[in-house]
């Protein structure tokens, strides 16, 4: 299961588990930020980090313009409410914090992601739950779209009406029964091919040279940023 950068350039090589604690260090760091000073600080390494998967560049603006839509009603708040520099530094700290997930996160698939999670002591019952819902999320929306396709070769026009309001009560009651009999299936397939809870994984981690290269980069421009502009 790819991700939308799974593989792209060098930090598709490195080891997720590597990743994912940078990722929670400079997202957590970020966070605290207290002025756009401290939070452009980390703007350096984030270029750098997107310099590695610039052939993706149409796919990160896509996501970011999406992400940074919903954020520009966060700073009209704010200014309404009497405090625009507010609402600008929520924007840039939550825009630095998603290119970082895009850069780190999603250069590594699903499956490598779950299994570096699993590395890090999260409850194997929790990622059970979001491999399956990642997995199936998509099979349901390809439900969702033929149930729609069959409704409008019906005839079907959506309108402000009793009649629609009906017909798509009756879509998503529809799904809601497909998707418990799929589930209903796919937990028999899974006893009959013995799950015991856990999926066997046949290839392991290994920490490598480049792994070390990058957290130490990593760590020192953390180091160094924290230093100079949040001390």
């Amino acid at each position: 299961m790819e991700t939308p950068l799974s593989g792209e350039g060098i930090l598709g090589t490195i080891d997720p588990r590597i990743k994912i604690l940078s990722f929670l260090l400079l997202a957590w760091t970020v966070a605290l930020a207290g002025n756009l000073l401290q939070v452009f600080a980390f703007l350096p390494l984030a270029l750098l980090f997107y310099a590695t998967a610039y052939r993706k560049t149409a796919t990160i603006l896509k996501i970011l313009l999406f992400a940074d839509f919903f954020l520009l009603f966060v700073v009209l708040t704010q200014l309404f409410l009497g405090s625009p520099y507010q609402g600008i530094l929520i924007f840039f700290k939550s825009t630095i914090i998603v290119l970082f997930s895009l850069l780190l996160l999603t250069t590594s698939p699903v499956f490598e992601l779950l299994h570096a999670l699993h590395h890090l002591k999260v409850p194997n019952k929790l990622l059970q739950l979001m491999f399956f819902f990642y997995r199936y999320l998509f099979t349901l929306n390809e439900q969702l779209n033929l149930a729609k396709k069959s409704a409008r070769s019906r005839g079907f026009v959506p309108k402000t009406s009793i009649q629609t309001y009906r017909t798509y009560g009756y879509l998503l009651g529809n799904l809601l029964l497909k998707s418990y009999f799929k589930s209903e299936r796919v937990y028999r397939a899974l006893l009959s091919r013995g799950f015991k809870g856990y999926f066997p994984v046949f290839r392991h981690f290994q920490i490598e040279r480049r792994d070390i290269v990058f957290l130490l980069t990593t760590l020192i421009y953390w180091g160094v940023a924290v230093w100079k502009f949040y001390l």
